[in-house]
């Protein structure tokens, strides 16, 4: 068989990856495999039959080594996909031959309800090709241990595809309703490429009220603290503008972001008016929808467009064993776009749900943060025994911040031993959230943050939004700044000493800490 590698021009023109056929050889793996010219594999898959116990260790090693995920299939008929998150972590189970006996409890396995006395039949490695090396590696491997070799391909239309590509990088109204067609077609090659250019599409509609501050004004150019920092970012990540902060100034870019500020209120409205939101829903589930990429880009649709309809359905793809672990995380990430509404259902899913589901939910109760999610989560860091998915919700907590926070990892780590996994990982949050320390030269007051203070930041690039204020003062040393505008909360604490003052600011809310120097 002979292959072309796509390379980053075709890659980027096609919005795909893998190796294109460009001549099947009879008797070949890709003749048996009833591959045609023109098709692009995109994974290579293994499955390889157990008959001992070294069969499953090194089946296990091989595809754990790629990306933390493999099938089992048992002589039962299931198919079962465990995953675990970290590389390293274990999938909790061993086997006697083919034979499983022993299961480890809340790991991946118990959760995947395998039992003790199950019988293997084979593992399935799947191996996502995105290089010709990647695909000769894939073979070579599985043909040391015979393993059945099958082929996950999409047809290759490239012109059509890169001009579906291209119309989701439009910004165009008009692009939405054939995109829109595309996918719905379900025997069109073209759903994967549609779906995701909608998924663009939707991410630069939510960008309109910073691009109708450009047209409103009729400029393409406007002072960088003029805008929302976040919308900004996610408008520069997609190259329709670029940033100068240090002469605080922004510029659309020419042509796409000059042209998209005009265009940007018919998109917005187009894409909010409820269709998107259906068409996300109908496609998120793997019992609807076969391709995995699509569904990614339709929960990526939901995370931007943030409907509460979605919330119950999102669950269900966070909850299911056998979607693919990127997906569930999706799942969970749009959980946390959506907000507070998705609270409530992420903490009962957390509360019935197996060790996975537990640590998406945690992750996503972090991201949202708030009284009901802080509380839930260190009631959680208090009760749960798996090692994991305490790690898990200590992160989170640290996400959420504020002191009941910042106490309960104190409190947490002070009951652990020297050296013990859980008591180190707190240590490092600690320095994140603790060990700031500066020398100040500036003023503050209970009322106001002071002009001198607010030019520090600026001074140290450290955002600070003209709204940001003063929220809290729990005694003479210690404020709370609270900067809805940028997302973050700044503890900023003056110990007096013999010699000079300190200023220690801290930034609780994303676990991490700011830091400048002040010159005397």
């Amino acid at each position: 068989m002979e292959l072309l590698q796509l390379d980053s021009d075709l890659d980027n023109r096609w919005s795909t990856t893998g190796v294109v056929v460009v001549d099947v050889n009879a008797n070949g793996p890709a003749n048996q495999a009833n591959l045609e010219k023109g098709e692009l594999i995109s994974y290579v898959i293994g499955e390889r039959t157990i008959r001992s116990t070294g069969d499953y260790k090194q089946a296990v090693k091989s595809a754990m080594k790629e990306d933390n995920n493999f099938i089992l299939k048992l002589t039962d008929g299931r198919e079962i996909r465990l995953a675990v998150r970290r590389s390293g972590d274990k999938a909790g189970l061993e086997v006697d031959g083919a034979r499983v006996s022993k299961v480890t409890s809340g790991s991946p396995a118990d959760t995947g309800n395998i039992k003790v006395g199950d019988t293997i039949q084979s593992v399935i490695d799947e191996r996502n090709v995105q290089t010709i090396k990647d695909y000769k590696k894939a073979l070579d491997e599985f043909a040391k241990y015979d393993s059945k070799v099958t082929f996950r391909t999409i047809e290759l239309v490239g012109i059509k595809i890169g001009t579906v590509n291209t119309l989701g990088n439009l910004g165009d109204v008009r692009a939405v309703q054939p995109l829109t067609a595309f996918l719905e077609n379900e025997g069109s090659t073209l759903r994967q490429p549609a779906a995701q250019a909608l998924e663009r599409l939707v991410a630069l509609s939510q960008l309109n009220t910073l691009f109708q501050q450009f047209q409103q004004a009729n400029v393409d150019e406007l002072p960088a603290d003029q805008l929302n920092p976040r919308q900004r970012e996610s408008a520069e990540i997609l190259g329709l503008l670029t940033s100068d902060l240090e002469n605080n100034r922004v510029t659309l870019n020419d042509p796409f972001g000059t042209q998209f500020r005009h265009r940007s209120e018919a998109l917005y409205q187009k894409i909010t008016d409820g269709q998107m939101v259906e068409l996300g829903q109908k496609n998120i589930k793997r019992e609807v929808e076969p391709n995995q990429e699509i569904r990614r880009a339709c929960i990526s649709i939901l995370g931007h467009l943030k409907p509460t309809s979605a919330i119950e359905d999102l669950i269900t793809v966070m909850e299911d064993s056998m979607e693919v672990p990127g997906i569930r995380f999706k799942a969970g990430l749009a959980l946390s776009q959506i907000g507070e509404d998705s609270v409530d259902a992420l903490i009962a899913a957390f509360d019935r749900g197996n060790a996975s589901v537990k640590d998406i939910a945690a992750s996503a109760l972090g991201n949202i943060g708030g009284n009901k999610a802080r509380n839930m989560l260190i009631n959680a860091l208090k009760t749960t025994d798996n090692p994991t998915i305490k790690l898990t919700v200590a992160d989170a907590v640290a996400k959420v911040g504020r002191s009941p926070s910042i106490e309960a990892l104190r409190l947490q780590r002070e009951g652990l031993p020297e050296g013990n996994g859980l008591r180190t990982f707190l240590d490092e949050l600690q320095v994140l959230l603790f060990n700031v320390e500066l020398k100040y030269q500036t003023h503050l007051n209970s009322e106001n943050i002071s002009a001198e203070l607010r030019q520090e930041f600026k001074n140290n690039k450290i955002p600070l939004s003209q709204n940001a204020i003063l929220s809290i003062q729990k005694k003479d040393s210690e404020w709370w700044i609270d900067d809805k505008d940028n997302k973050r909360m700044y503890i900023v604490r003056k110990e007096a000493r013999k010699e000079e003052g300190r200023l220690n600011i801290y930034e609780p809310l994303d676990a991490q800490s700011v830091s400048y120097s002040v010159s005397n």
